[in-house]
Order: structure tokens, then C-alpha cells, then sequence
């Protein structure tokens, strides 16, 4: 443990407990990105047509905003150390389903499962490291996401290459369980400092007296502002891949590895992100950041060049970079302090929001056809605009 005291000024301690977390957030990461990198192969070889396909991301959402809501219970009947490590569990026989044979159903099943565990992860791990951090939660967030968007940069390579040299892309995911069970025995045995203590398990009068409280107004309309722009980061890791083959006409494999450049621009984003969110405002940041997507995106929609394509989608990476950890961030300095529910709450409304606009965007594809369907992507991101302004 780090003899720094947490939460004191706006820059990040980084001792044990901060970096497991972090690194915890970034395993989530590995699937959700190799969800959006095998969602492609996936419909291929189960012979479904985008809309079917998109049943996963409604399933996703399902999940999501069902654990999303019971999260915050959860923290205060075990604490927030007993909620991690269900997740994992969760999580891991997730994976094992998702990645067996068997079809569809299968699929769904195992969508759904790795849904419950990685939103009451993300949810609790979130609320943590803004409570253990303090006034530097923005900054020690945008760096665990900036460890995650690693992960995603890398997981759609993975599967990408193991797919190409026929291991198939379920390998890559195999690897995601052993890490998950690792950083949980290493997290179970960190020696808790008190202050990790009290930032993991409320005390048992808090949760009595914040289930009286009412959320305020700003809450709600910051939660807006989280829905929209999640929704667009998970129909850009989603269908990129999509993008890239009916405009490119890159295969398949190839299709899933160049979403590595969404990602890789996120991973940047997020390491020069969380230097910004220790001088700038959360407002300014996420206004700049919705304005450098937007530009990059249209470049990425008009253009059929491979390389204009993937550097334009590394720019909007960069753009969508911060949009999760400073919209929850904003989300939850709003909340009036109920931290535990506004983190469950910015989970629900990004699970709901990033399930059904890229079903949308599925089923939109089918009837008009895929790249005009992809304009959903610049209209989210103007409506979150408007709502911060």
C-alpha cells in the first residue's frame, strides 16, 4: 500500500488496491471488445442476419440494467468486496458459455450471464474508485479506462490473428477466465489499509438513510447525457468492423483486427484524458471530446480508403476516449453523495442506451442499408451536446 493518503488533491495514489481495481475494470474491458470484435465472426458462422445478431446487444442491455439496479442493494447487504467477487465468478462461467459451441442460444445464454457479472463489477469498482480517490475520482477513472481501452486495443488483434491462422476466436477469450480468477485471489489477499475499508463496505447506517434521499434533478439529466454517449461507443465497437468490410472490403478477420484502431485511439484519448481531468472541468472535457468525434466521423462515414477509414476512426477513439469515465464521474458528483446508486444507475442507463441503438442500428441496416444506418452514431452525439450545453 501506498503511504500517500487517497483522495487528497486531483492527482491519483496508485497503490495496490487502485491498480487491482483498475486492472479488474480493464478484464471487462477484454470481453467487451471482444464481444464487438466476434459479433461479426459470430454471425457468420451461426448463418443470422444483423437484426438476429443484435439480439445479443439487447440481451446485454437486459442484463445490464436488471444488475444495474439491484448493485446498489447488493453493496449494502455484503459490501462492495463480496459484490467483486460474485461478479468474477459471474463473469468467468460467462465467458465458458458464451465461448461453447452450441449456437444462438448459447450465445444469448452466455451474453446474458457475462452481462450480469461485468455490470455489478464495473458498477461497484467504479463507485470505489471515486470514493477511495476523491476529488482526483475523474482523473483515477479516466486512467482505469485508459488501462481498459489497452485491453480493447489489443483483445480485437488477438482475436483477429487467431482467426486468421484457423486457433479460431474463441482462444483468446479462454485466456480472459484465468486472468479474472487471478486478479481476484490477488485482490482477496491485499492487506486492506482502513481507509480501503471504509471505501469498500458503507456502514450500515449510510444505506438506511440514502434510500430516503431523492436523487436531484441535475442527476438525472447528467444520467441522460451517459446514455447517449455510451450508446454511441458501443455501436462504434460493434459495428466498426461492419464499416470497415462494406466500405473497404476488408474480410472478415481483418475487419475484427482494424477495430483495434477505435480502440488504440481510446487508449490515447484516455492517457492524455486523464492528465486534462486534473486542470480542466468535466464539462469542457467532454464537450471538446464530443466535437473531436464528430469531426472524425464524418470522415470515416464519406470515405471507401482503408487507411483514411482507420485513422478517422482512431480519431473518434480519442474523441470517445472520456465519455465513460467523465460522464459517470459527472453523473455521480451530481448525486448528492449517493454514490453506490448513481454508479449502478450510470450502468443501468449505459447498458439500456448501448443495447438498443445498436439494435437499431442492426435492424436500420437491414431495411436501408448499413452505412446510412450509421448516421444513429452523429445524432447521439449532438443530442448529448445539446443536453450539456
Amino acid at each position: 500500500m501506498s503511504a500517500a493518503s487517497p483522495g487528497s488533491g486531483r492527482r491519483p495514489t496508485l497503490d495496490r488496491i487502485t491498480w487491482i481495481s483498475y486492472v479488474q475494470i480493464s478484464l471487462f474491458a477484454f470481453f467487451l471488445y471482444g464481444f464487438g470484435a466476434t459479433q461479426a465472426l459470430l454471425r457468420d458462422e451461426q448463418g443470422t442476419s444483423r437484426t438476429v445478431a443484435s439480439l445479443h446487444a439487447i440481451v446485454f442491455a437486459v442484463a445490464n440494467v436488471i444488475t444495474g439496479l439491484l448493485v446498489p442493494r447488493l453493496i449494502e447487504r455484503w459490501g462492495r468486496g463480496r459484490v467483486i467477487r460474485i461478479a468474477i465468478v459471474t463473469m468467468s462461467i460467462g465467458v465458458a458459455i458464451y465461448t461453447a459451441p452450441g449456437g444462438l442460444a448459447v450465445s444469448l445464454l452466455g451474453t446474458a450471464v457475462v452481462a450480469c457479472g461485468g455490470v455489478a463489477l464495473i458498477a461497484t469498482a467504479n463507485a470505489f474508485i471515486l470514493d477511495y480517490q476523491g476529488s482526483a475520482g475523474p482523473a483515477a477513472l479516466t486512467q482505469a479506462n485508459a488501462l481498459a481501452a489497452l485491453f480493447g486495443f489489443v483483445v480485437p488483434i488477438v482475436i483477429g490473428v487467431t482467426t486468421a491462422i484457423a486457433l479460431g476466436w474463441r482462444t483468446g477469450l479462454w485466456a480472459l477466465i484465468v486472468a479474472l480468477v487471478v486478479s481476484e485471489v490477488l485482490r482477496s489477499r491485499t492487506d486492506a489499509s482502513p481507509a480501503v475499508q471504509r471505501a469498500e463496505t458503507p456502514t450500515p447506517a449510510i444505506p438506511v438513510r440514502r434510500e430516503r434521499v431523492q436523487l436531484p434533478r441535475q442527476f438525472w439529466w447528467s444520467l441522460s447525457v451517459v446514455a447517449l454517449l455510451l450508446a454511441t461507443e458501443f455501436t462504434l465497437t460493434l459495428w466498426s468492423a461492419d464499416l470497415l468490410r462494406e466500405r473497404a472490403g476488408l474480410g472478415a478477420a481483418a475487419a475484427a483486427a482494424s477495430l483495434a484502431s477505435v480502440t488504440g485511439g481510446m487508449f490515447i484519448g484516455r492517457l492524455f484524458g486523464s492528465r486534462l481531468a486534473q486542470t480542466w472541468s468535466v464539462d469542457r472535457l467532454l464537450i471538446s471530446s464530443i466535437l473531436l468525434a464528430l469531426s472524425a466521423f464524418a470522415v470515416a462515414w464519406v470515405s471507401s480508403h482503408v487507411l483514411a477509414i482507420l485513422v478517422a476512426l482512431f480519431v473518434v477513439g480519442l474523441g470517445i476516449a472520456v465519455h465513460w469515465p467523465i460522464g459517470v464521474s459527472r453523473a455521480v458528483a451530481s448525486s448528492g453523495g449517493l454514490i453506490d446508486r448513481a454508479s449502478g444507475l450510470s450502468s443501468v442507463a449505459a447498458g439500456a442506451a448501448g443495447g438498443i441503438a445498436p439494435f437499431i442500428l442492426g435492424a436500420m441496416s437491414d431495411a436501408i442499408g448499413f452505412h446510412r444506418a450509421f448516421l444513429i452514431v452523429p445524432v447521439m452525439l449532438v443530442t448529448a451536446l445539446i443536453l450539456i450545453l
